[in-house]
């Protein structure tokens, strides 16, 4: 009787150790996710670090809160009516490039890292009903946002706006998210004073990649070896993902109906991606993305950087910010005159 009394108050002792330490690494996990913030949704000012510089900064969620924010202002600026569209090939671009193509426009980059044609779609109806004045979208298009595999992280959730989910729920969620490896990173170069990139999203929408530029300056040569090193290069591309094609023609449509000028193009590929994409998959997919655009012809700026690639791209699928009056040049033409002429067809 004694053996089995002390076994019953070991196992006692074991249970409340465990709750205890399960209360403890439950209430340390939120206190966590709120001061350190690695996916920038709560307040900024409760973080650690500068604003919207971790790698892992939800920019759906960010961007979409400063529209909305721009939306319900009591006295606006110069409302936002043009928005560039795509994923982090776009993302780089300065929208305030725009201003000599939309005179009378006030552009922002809506771009998101590995953005996709459905996520893009549900955010542009979320905005318009929400009352964006949206008269122009610039969406420039790459073959592997039609191929690669989504990450559905704790960095990629849209707004609950765009989803419908409660906000509470959201929150929640981010609250108890398992985010210890995100938070590290982020720490440890709050601390350092080392910024990798930084996100603009206050202003312009754009992401600036911070570490990369100031590796170029430093020593270019440097640079380009180790990002382009002989024998790194992309080997195989994943396949075509045809739903993502039908969420584009569905964007396409929506445009149409809501009166929205859109321009669409095709951006340029480090000639690595082009090799293994192969010359019949490329005009495979300017024939699917033609097609799902009434047959138009879109431009084509896929070679536009191929000569001297490796000091005009930052890696094998981003060209470098100092590129974007070229493709944007190649996409839309030479400027305002080209936007007149379309503003009164």
């Amino acid at each position: 009787m004694k053996a089995s009394s002390t076994g019953r108050s070991n196992f006692g002792h074991f249970w409340r150790a465990a709750l205890a330490v399960s209360v403890l690494i439950g209430g340390a996990m939120p206190v966590w996710n709120w001061l350190v913030n690695p996916y920038q949704v709560f307040d900024v000012d409760q973080g650690i670090g500068e604003p919207y510089t971790s790698p892992a900064t939800n920019e759906r969620y960010r961007k979409v809160s400063h529209l909305l924010n721009q939306i319900s202002a009591p006295d606006p600026e110069q409302p936002i009516d043009c928005l560039l569209v795509g994923s982090s090939v776009m993302g780089l671009l300065d929208p305030r490039l725009l201003a000599q193509y939309f005179p009378e426009g006030r552009c922002y980059n809506l771009a998101f890292l590995a953005g996709r044609p459905g996520e893009i779609l549900a955010t542009l109806k979320a905005l318009i009903a929400q009352g964006l004045p949206l008269k122009h979208i610039v969406y420039g298009l790459e073959p592997f946002a039609f191929s690669d595999p989504v990450n559905h992280g704790p960095a990629n959730r849209l707004h609950p706006v765009v989803t419908g989910e409660s906000r509470w729920k959201f929150y929640l969620n981010y609250l108890f998210e398992p985010s210890l490896g995100d938070g590290i990173g982020y720490l440890f170069d709050a601390l350092n004073h080392a910024i990798s990139v930084r996100y603009d999203i206050d202003h312009t929408g754009r992401y600036q990649l911070v570490r990369y530029e100031t590796e170029i300056q430093r020593n270019e040569t440097k640079f380009v070896n180790r990002q382009f090193e002989q024998g790194r290069g992309p080997k195989s591309v994943s396949p075509w993902i045809m739903t993502r094609f039908d969420e584009f023609k569905s964007l396409v449509e929506f445009l149409n109906s809501q009166q929205i000028e859109a321009h669409y193009y095709l951006n340029p590929l480090h000639p690595s991606i082009a090799k293994v994409y192969g010359t019949s998959e490329l005009e495979e997919f300017k024939t699917r993305i033609s097609s799902r655009t009434g047959g138009r012809n879109i431009p084509d700026c896929s070679l536009l950087l191929s000569e001297n690639a490796n000091i005009r791209f930052y890696d094998y699928k981003h060209f470098r910010a100092t590129e974007s009056t070229t493709v944007l040049i190649c996409a839309l033409g030479n400027g305002s005159s080209q936007s007149r002429q379309q503003s009164g067809r």
